[in-house]
């Protein structure tokens, strides 16, 4: 005749794992509450925004990661505009990252 095992161990482990996924529930929710909070904010200083930077703030751009290569990126922009080589939608998103980027003072 064989014996079933305690569950005990089992048990622990399941209710360690309960107990995990109510603390991350909780800092969901925290979290929630936090950025629904400031999602006022964000949108009054977005209105305030020129066209151009509000485009560039659709795209999500940080100006900081154009500069590292800053040259290279400009010769190349400076080639595709001379051989019309650019959709006029990349060429408008490429200008309005240009403007944040030296809005914020990376040399673009």
């Amino acid at each position: 005749m064989s014996a079933r095992r305690s569950g005990s161990g089992v048990n622990n482990g399941v209710q360690r794992l309960r107990s995990d996924l109510e603390e991350l529930k909780a800092s969901a929710r925290k979290i929630d509450a936090l950025q629904a909070s400031g999602a006022d904010s964000a949108s009054h200083e977005f209105d305030k925004l020129n066209a151009v930077e509000q485009s560039a703030a659709n795209l999500g751009v940080n100006p900081s990661s154009y500069k590292p290569i800053a040259f290279l990126n400009n010769g190349h922009y400076n080639q595709l505009i001379q051989a019309n080589m650019l959709d006029d939608n990349l060429a408008r998103r490429i200008e309005a990252y240009r403007h944040v980027a030296a809005s914020d003072g990376v040399k673009a």
